[in-house]
């Protein structure tokens, strides 16, 4: 084995998938566990994987919440936050017995028909014109716990909800500050599952490098980009995100 115990093949997959998993984040405040854990997980162990790509974005993004700060909309963020505290046992005691490759794949057909409707412009008529109030948000935040106990999704909810309703720096930065709170949390219990092993830290030390110029390269394309434009990349990025959980889920 070469260093921290990767070959060289693996070193180089390894910082590929880390680079594009943490642009993807820097530029639209979301999708590296999406792009990272899944194409990490082709080639390492997922108990190896999730605790260590957990870590790697709690290292990378952390210091963009200050940059956003002001940009967050706290109103809605503690409702979807609140929701998805409650509804996220709720999910492992009444979802889990339904088969796991089943409900991604229905989560990545949702995606896949969300963002076609998104791009065609036909949701436009039925999108409310601002971000729906504490029922709404809590609704959000209980589908989205309710998904992250049974399957480990989380995002897709919360994605839509800020996306569709909301201006684009305002949903880029809300969910960041939304996807912090869900890392440390799925940490927490990571660690308190015994699942942060010493496996993840070699892991860890070989694509942070990667992980970081990521993000600042990520950070970079997004101050290029205008609302119109970036809300277009966001819709794209789910549909190509819906259309590899698709694949992966048919494959087995």
């Amino acid at each position: 084995m070469g260093w921290l115990g990767f070959g060289a093949a693996q070193l180089a997959a390894i910082g590929a998938i880390a680079l594009l998993a943490f642009v993807v984040r820097g530029v639209s405040g979301f999708g590296s566990s999406m792009v990272g854990i899944g194409g990490l997980s082709l080639l390492l162990p997922p108990q190896q994987v999730v605790p260590a790509f957990l870590a790697l974005e709690l290292l990378t993004t952390a210091h963009l919440l200050p940059g956003v700060w002001r940009q967050i909309d706290w109103r809605s963020l503690r409702w979807v936050i609140g929701g998805c505290l409650l509804a996220t046992p709720l999910g492992l005691t009444l979802l889990a017995g339904l088969d796991a490759g089943t409900m991604r794949l229905g989560v990545s057909l949702c995606l896949l028909v969300i963002a076609a409707l998104m791009l065609s412009g036909l949701a436009q008529r039925w999108a409310p014109r601002q971000t729906p109030g504490p029922l709404g948000a809590l609704a959000v935040g209980a589908v989205s716990g309710a998904l992250n106990g049974a399957v480990g999704i989380s995002g897709p909810p919360a994605i839509v909800f800020y996306f569709a309703t909301t201006a684009a720096a305002t949903s880029r930065a809300t969910l960041i500050a939304y996807f912090l709170f869900t890392d440390v949390w799925a940490l927490a219990l990571a660690g308190g599952a015994g699942l942060l092993k010493s496996a993840a830290l070699p892991l860890i030390v070989a694509a942070l490098p990667w992980s970081l110029a990521g993000i600042w390269l990520g950070s970079r394309l997004y101050l290029r980009l205008d609302e119109a434009q970036l809300r277009r990349l966001v819709w794209w990025l789910l549909a190509a995100l819906g259309a590899a959980g698709v694949a992966n889920a048919l494959r087995g």
